[in-house]
């Protein structure tokens, strides 16, 4: 299955549970989905694809495929029943995305971005500054995000974790609220010698997974608040 690395966020529903996470790769027959409990192989989905530029979702109805597990746990959700339209967004869309491979990335200001993951990105990541606590089974330490975008944030921290780690976050979003809470997975990091060679920030940037309907809604408000659209 043909595809290209592109990370965007998306609901996925079965008949019992509804999930916001977010994608990894995107090919006109399906599309990779950041998920730690996979649906069993087989299992019927409907999914809501929050393409660059569409806040509403693209609706597609999809079927599970190849599952993985570990720091790249996801599974493949291979599409049924495509209409046309649906068929030309995705399509212009793969095509956007490898015009800007054999370019630049789509939506490049972010603050401190690794080659690997601007390769995927297809939101841009908006500098805001807040308090994230985060962690693994061992610790849970607080603290600050650089930059937030719909699909990740960037953690400082002076002892990053190592790529593929999947973590809790707890984010204390501008605008105020309840910390918002979220499983995600270390996506790229600078360690604290990188950063003092490039003259940059230390920490890691994690891509967000496995969250509720509420963590959408709370997530985008936030990108508005700090754009000065909320």
């Amino acid at each position: 299955m043909p595809s290209v690395p592109l990370v965007f966020p998306i609901r996925f529903a079965t008949k019992n549970a509804a999930v916001q996470t977010t994608t990894r790769e995107l090919s006109a027959r399906g599309v990779f989905v950041r998920c730690l409990e996979p649906p069993a192989q087989g299992t019927a989905i409907s999914m809501k694809l929050y393409l660059p530029g569409r806040r509403d979702g693209l609706e597609v109805q999809g079927v599970v495929r190849e599952a993985m597990s570990g720091g790249d746990a996801g599974f493949w959700a291979e599409f049924e029943r495509l209409g046309p339209a649906e068929e030309r967004e995705i399509g212009e869309m793969l095509a956007r995305r490898e015009r800007a491979a054999s370019s630049k990335p789509i939506g490049a200001i972010a603050v401190h971005p690794m080659p690997s993951e601007d390769a995927r990105r297809s939101f841009p990541r908006i500098p805001a500054r807040f308090a994230v606590r985060f962690g693994t089974v061992q610790d849970f330490v607080l603290e600050y995000a650089a930059n937030i975008s719909a699909g990740g944030v960037f953690v400082q921290s002076e002892d990053p974790l190592p790529l593929n780690s999947i973590v809790r976050v707890e984010m204390e979003l501008p605008g105020g609220g309840p910390a918002v809470p979220a499983r995600a997975v270390v996506v790229h990091r600078v360690s604290r010698e990188e950063a003092n060679a490039r003259g940059v920030l230390a920490g890691m940037g994690v891509q967000f997974m496995d969250a509720d309907d509420e963590f959408r809604r709370r997530i985008d408000a936030a990108i508005d608040l700090v754009l000065g659209k909320g």
